[in-house]
């Protein structure tokens, strides 16, 4: 009859502490579901960083694509200018 009051106690001990665990492991697990939607808009927000970072240096490209045709243009121009100038003279 011991033996079965001491079995039943340890049972009971064994049911407490698988309670105490599973509350432990739900409260890591919601926070791992945090830190996995804050990783989530962490990496949304780099990809959205790094389309804009993307964008711009295509924008900075055809700026300067078109800065050098305008230089070469007036280069063009002023040796056209100049070319006349001598057959003005």
């Amino acid at each position: 009859m011991k033996c079965l009051e001491e079995l039943e106690g340890k049972v009971l001990q064994l049911i407490d502490k698988n309670k105490n665990l599973q509350s432990i492991v739900d409260r890591f697990n919601g926070e791992k579901n945090q830190l996995m939607e804050q990783n989530r808009q962490l990496e949304a927000s780099i990809m959205k960083e790094n389309s804009t970072l993307e964008s711009m240096a295509n924008e900075k490209s055809s700026i300067k694509k078109s800065i050098e045709e305008l230089i070469d243009m007036i280069s063009s121009l002023e040796s056209k200018d100049a070319y006349q100038d001598k057959d003005q003279k």
